[in-house]
C-alpha cells in the first residue's frame, strides 16, 4: 500500500510538525510506501523530512514550486490551470490514499482538488474548522464560504485533533467520516539551572513574573497586538509582570514598532524561536495565549507538561484543555488583567502535576502514531 501526503504550506506551524510526525508514524511500517509533496520554499518543513528520510528507505520526496496564497480556495477552483500540475504529479505516484494537510480548508485546496479531480481517496488532515470571518481576511466572505463549503463536501474522510474542531466540522454539514487523534509532544524536562541562565541572559530579576507569549507572530490569529495595548492600557496595575514575545512571523516588525511607541521596553521583549523549548519554560514562570482562534496549540500542551500556569482567551482547544479560571473573554483587557493575578495567586501544585500527567498520558508519541496510522489506513 501507498500513502502521498501533501502540503503546500508556506511556513512551519505547529500543524505542519504534526504532520511530520504523522509521516513518521506511517514510514515506521515496512509494508507502507509513502511519498511527501510538499512546498520547496517551506525550508523548516523540508529539513525535518529530509532528517526522517535519513533512516526510512520507504520515504520519498517530491518538492513543489507551488504554494498556497491569499484566497487559495478561489485560486484553486477558479484557475484550473494551477491545479493540473498537481494532478499530473499525483496520477504518477498513484497512492492508495492522499492526506491533504490543511491548517485551513483554504489552505491545501489545491492539493485536495488535485486529488479528487484524480479520483484517489482523500483524507484531510485538519485542525481548524472556523469561519472566514474568523480565521480569514476579510475579503469577499460570503464568495468564499459558498466555496469552502464545496471544499468541505470533497474529503472521503477527515482527521482533526481535538472534539470541538469534530463539533465545528459537524456544523458545516460534513457526512464524510470524522476522527479524532489528539495532538502529542516530546516530553520536556526543565531545570533550576536552566531558568537562572534564562533569566540573567534575558535581564530578568528574581522577582520579576515572566509571562511568555509564544508562537508565530501573526496578530490576526495570535493576537500580540491585543496583550501589548492590554499592557500599555493597564500598565499602572501590573507592576511586577514581564512580557516576552518569542517568536518569529509577518508582524514582528509592527510588534518591534508598537513596543517603541508605547514606551513599554522595560516590561516587554521580543526573543526569536527557540530550538530548546526548555529553557524558555524553564525560565517563564507563566505562559499567555491570548489568541482570536487556534485549534490545539502545541505550546499549551507543552507547558502544561511542564507543571506551567497558562492563561488563556476562553477559546477553541484552550477552552476544552484548560479550567474555567485560567481563561478571559477573547479581547477583553480588563478581563486579561484580572486572570493575570488570579492565576499568579492561586494555589495550584495540585493541579499543575495532574496536568503534566493528564499531558503525558494522553499526548504520548506511540500513542499518537497508532491513533494516526488506525485514522489514515482504517
Amino acid at each position: 500500500r501507498s500513502v502521498l501526503f501533501y502540503s503546500d504550506a508556506a511556513e512551519f506551524g505547529g500543524h505542519e510538525a504534526m504532520t511530520v510526525r504523522g509521516i513518521k508514524s506511517l514510514v515506521s511500517r515496512p509494508d507502507l510506501n509513502v511519498c511527501a509533496m510538499f512546498y520547496q520554499g517551506n525550508t523548516r518543513f523540508m529539513e525535518k523530512l529530509e532528517d526522517l528520510r535519513c533512516s526510512a528507505k520507504n520515504l520519498t520526496l517530491r518538492p513543489l514550486e507551488f504554494r498556497s496564497r491569499a484566497l487559495q480556495n478561489l485560486r484553486s477552483l477558479l484557475i484550473p490551470g494551477s491545479v493540473r500540475p498537481i494532478q499530473s504529479l499525483m496520477s504518477q505516484v498513484n497512492p492508495d490514499v492522499v492526506v491533504v494537510s490543511q491548517g485551513r480548508i483554504e489552505i491545501g485546496s489545491a492539493g485536495l482538488l488535485a486529488a479528487k479531480r484524480t479520483g484517489l481517496r482523500t483524507i484531510s488532515y485538519i485542525p481548524l474548522a472556523h469561519s472566514v470571518s474568523i480565521a480569514g481576511r476579510k475579503v469577499a466572505v460570503q464568495l468564499r464560504e459558498a466555496v469552502n463549503r464545496h471544499l468541505y463536501s470533497l474529503p472521503d474522510k477527515f482527521v482533526t485533533i481535538s472534539e470541538s474542531v469534530r463539533q465545528m466540522l459537524l456544523k458545516r454539514g460534513v457526512m464524510s467520516e470524522i476522527a479524532v487523534v489528539p495532538n502529542c509532544i516530546e516530553p520536556i524536562e526543565i531545570h533550576e539551572s536552566a531558568r537562572q541562565e534564562f533569566r540573567k541572559q534575558h535581564g530578568l530579576k528574581g522577582e520579576d513574573h515572566v509571562v511568555g507569549i509564544v508562537g508565530r507572530i501573526i496578530f490576526r490569529q495570535k493576537a500580540q497586538n491585543f496583550v501589548l495595548e492590554s499592557i500599555a492600557r493597564y500598565r499602572g496595575a501590573i507592576r511586577g509582570f514581564k512580557f516576552l514575545f518569542i517568536g518569529e512571523g509577518r508582524d514582528e516588525g509592527m510588534l518591534r514598532g508598537m513596543i517603541a511607541e508605547m514606551h513599554l521596553e522595560e516590561i516587554a521583549q521580543v526573543l526569536p524561536w527557540s530550538a530548546t523549548p526548555g529553557q524558555v519554560y524553564a525560565g517563564i514562570d507563566m505562559l499567555l495565549i491570548p489568541s482570536n482562534f487556534e485549534g490545539v496549540p502545541l505550546v499549551m500542551l507543552e507547558a502544561m507538561s511542564c507543571r506551567l500556569r497558562i492563561v488563556s482567551s476562553n477559546v477553541d482547544g484552550m477552552a476544552e484543555y484548560l479550567p474555567k479560571d485560567w481563561l478571559f473573554r477573547q479581547g477583553d483587557s480588563g478581563d486579561l488583567v484580572k486572570a493575570l493575578f488570579r492565576v499568579r495567586d492561586q494555589e495550584v501544585s495540585g493541579l499543575l502535576e495532574a496536568n503534566r500527567k493528564r499531558i503525558l498520558d494522553e499526548c504520548d508519541e506511540n500513542k499518537f502514531g497508532v491513533r494516526f496510522a488506525d485514522a489514515v489506513l482504517g
